[in-house]
């Protein structure tokens, strides 16, 4: 595929890529933010002054609550959107040579070696062949096929993809004889073999919201958890920073910063495994991945208390 097309493929992924990175990002700040107040002895000044960690959380808070909000935004109406028009780059995609990944100068090996392609060159429209060369082999006959131009279309009722040929030439003969013909033509059409993979008409991922928030299925249903789940998990990682952030004076600055992406990779990778076992009938949708962000919610409320930081305890 051409460059200018990865390029925008890259940008329409971003959705996916900042739901995952957004929560991270977040809970690293918090840590490392709380965490230099705890080391330049700010914490130790606000507490003795009569500081009120409720008055931490509450800002806290004013920062997690509109980006909880944009990511919830973001995963049940954007996404989605997005990954459609992934799905439509990469069909329209199978419209011109270039972005079919084809390599002029080079010979194409296609079903098994029955179908060979080789293309001189393409116009700059990305939808010309010149001087195009193909050899089919079909049972003991095999085919050489010489056209000066040529271009890809695809049908768009069946989803089968052609090479039209235009001014060639077919020699055709078998390999144990001596029969061989040569047939002229201004125009002929080629049907290609499909690609290894094809572009699904609609994944899970593309369809919105609206369409799976009652559904039934099972895979449907571990979609949506999934969509909720970047929201919540920013809101409990809140949580999670306060106590995470506390640190000696003279402690490093990079511990507590790696104790929180080793707290979120084993908090991510949890919400990963459910995902897949609610879609394959493992899970019950009820139980889903509601009981990950609960045991977080309540690790942070545990570890809170026990460092004496709920409020009434500070």
């Amino acid at each position: 595929m051409p460059s200018g097309l990865m390029g925008i493929l890259l940008v329409l992924k971003l959705p996916h890529a900042l739901s995952t990175i957004i929560p991270l990002g977040i809970f690293i700040a918090v840590i490392w933010g709380l965490g230099r107040m705890y080391r330049d002895q700010e914490m130790a000044v606000m507490r003795a002054s009569g500081f009120d960690w409720q008055m931490l959380l509450r800002p806290l808070f004013n920062l997690m609550l509109p980006v909880a909000a944009l990511l919830l935004a973001m995963d049940l109406f954007l996404a989605p959107k997005a990954v459609d028009a992934v799905q439509q780059r990469l069909e329209e995609a199978f419209r011109t040579a270039q972005e079919w990944g084809l390599q002029t100068g080079q010979f194409h090996v296609l079903r098994g070696g029955d179908l060979v392609l080789y293309v001189g060159s393409v116009d700059k429209d990305g939808r010309t062949l010149r001087n195009i060369f193909i050899q089919q082999r079909q049972g003991d006959r095999e085919q050489v096929w010489i056209s000066e131009q040529g271009y890809y279309w695809l049908d768009e009722e069946t989803g089968e993809r052609y090479l039209t040929l235009e001014n060639g030439q077919i020699t055709e003969g078998g390999a144990a004889t001596l029969d061989f013909g040569v047939l002229n033509f201004s125009r002929n059409d080629l049907r290609l073999p499909e690609p290894e993979r094809r572009i699904k008409s609609a994944s899970l991922e593309a369809r919105a919201s609206h369409e799976i928030i009652f559904s039934s299925d099972t895979e449907e249903n571990a979609e949506l958890q999934w969509r909720l789940s970047p929201a919540i998990a920013i809101l409990v990682l809140g949580m999670l920073a306060i106590p995470l952030a506390h640190s000696a004076p003279r402690e490093g600055r990079g511990g507590r910063v790696l104790l929180g992406i080793l707290t979120y990779t084993i908090y991510a990778n949890v919400l990963y495994m459910c995902r897949s076992w609610i879609a394959k009938g493992d899970l019950s949708p009820w139980l889903g991945m509601w009981w990950v962000h609960l045991l977080a919610l309540v690790v942070a409320l545990a570890w809170l208390r026990r460092q004496g930081r709920v409020v009434g305890k500070g």
